[in-house]
């Protein structure tokens, strides 16, 4: 990895016996582990590269931070970024469980130490995830929905924030479609 990458990263995701933990699916095949060929080695190393620079310049532009605390958009309304009680979460929990489908993949971000915003990379999005989507927006979230971003691989990303803690968000740029424009 490039050390300038590491160097930001580092100030986005915490570190673990000095390697930054990236989020699902961003971190670089290790060849060995891996099992694949060479050639999809340098494809799938390709794409963490692209895709990891997408995401911290993301994550840096919005002034964000990764939390490992974030459960579900209850999160986001609360002033200490702690998960939910079980019988109260909307993902994990024993709750409704209404938001487990579109929080696929999901990353929770802080920014000044409050939840702030929550990314997900879902593979399809259903009429009914929209409608949970809005009754969250109902209770003063905002949420935006746009191409894969960072993830890629067929998946649509969702972004929800606070936005008396986020005025405003941009999606993120589509990682596959830099990959290829790169070549």
């Amino acid at each position: 990895m490039n050390r300038d990458l590491e160097i930001r990263a580092s100030k986005i995701f915490k570190k673990q016996q000095g390697e930054i933990l990236w989020p699902y699916g961003l971190a670089t095949p290790d060849r060995r582990r891996s099992g694949l060929s060479e050639e999809q080695h340098e494809k799938a190393a390709a794409h963490a590269r692209v895709a990891q620079l997408v995401i911290v310049e993301w994550a840096e532009d919005h002034g964000l931070r990764c939390s490992e605390s974030g459960c579900c958009p209850r999160w986001l309304l609360r002033n200490a970024s702690r998960q939910c009680e079980p019988d109260a979460c909307e993902n994990y929990g024993s709750g409704p469980r209404n938001d487990e489908r579109w929080l696929d993949h999901p990353i929770f971000w802080l920014k000044d130490g409050l939840p702030t915003s929550i990314t997900s990379s879902p593979y399809s999005v259903s009429e009914d995830d929209r409608s949970r989507i809005e009754q969250w927006q109902e209770s003063g979230l905002v949420a935006a929905f746009g191409g894969p971003g960072w993830y890629g691989y067929g998946t649509t990303q969702i972004v929800m924030w606070h936005p008396e803690r986020l005025a405003s968000v941009y999606l993120a740029e589509d990682a596959d479609r830099l990959l290829r424009h790169s070549k």
